[in-house]
């Protein structure tokens, strides 16, 4: 019977003390926190009107020391670690429609939609003669109210793999706290 009353007034005390902690104010929460993976690192870009912060893969960062530059002609950003990681980022308002337009005006390749999302295209290049050239991929993205398009270089030839890493790091893009 002593074990019943102990086990129910550690159970009352722990409800009375929870009951206490419910009313304290909480620390606000952030509206979408980013989960860094430990295999990268954070990574502020302030360049040119650019202003964001970006997960990039550490292993390519050892390899290759992160290229930040904008190219005055065009205003476009690049990002680039090596042959295989080279994002484009654009401060700019488009739509997927917009996007899948061009793509079909494109004149050397096919281009086939191989994912699509409400704001982003992984692409299938495939040559005339039914060969699989490479993959893209182009995110919509909103940093602080202005919209950025992020794609993949068409300048690069790249593997799904290649693809997959650099979606994962556009997919960190946030304002810087």
């Amino acid at each position: 019977m002593k074990k019943i009353t102990l086990l129910a007034s550690i159970i009352a005390t722990v409800v009375a003390l929870e009951a206490c902690h419910s009313n304290e104010p909480q620390a606000p929460q952030a509206e979408n926190p980013v989960v860094v993976n430990p295999n990268d690192s954070l990574f502020t870009v302030n360049e040119a009107g650019y202003n964001f912060q970006i997960a990039l893969p550490k292993d390519l960062m050892i390899a290759n020391a992160p290229e930040i530059a904008v190219n005055e002609a065009t205003g476009e950003l690049n990002i680039r670690l090596g042959e295989q990681f080279w994002i484009v980022a654009t401060q700019e308002q488009m739509d997927l429609a917009s996007i899948k337009h061009e793509l079909e005006e494109d004149m050397l390749f096919t281009n086939k939609v191989v994912e699509e999302s409400n704001n982003s295209l992984l692409v299938q290049r495939i040559l005339p003669d039914g060969t699989t050239y490479d993959y893209s991929y182009q995110s919509l993205n909103q940093i602080s109210g202005k919209p950025y398009v992020f794609k993949t270089s068409e300048e690069g030839e790249f593997s799904m793999e290649s693809v997959n890493r650099m979606r994962q790091a556009i997919s960190t893009v946030h304002q810087k706290a």
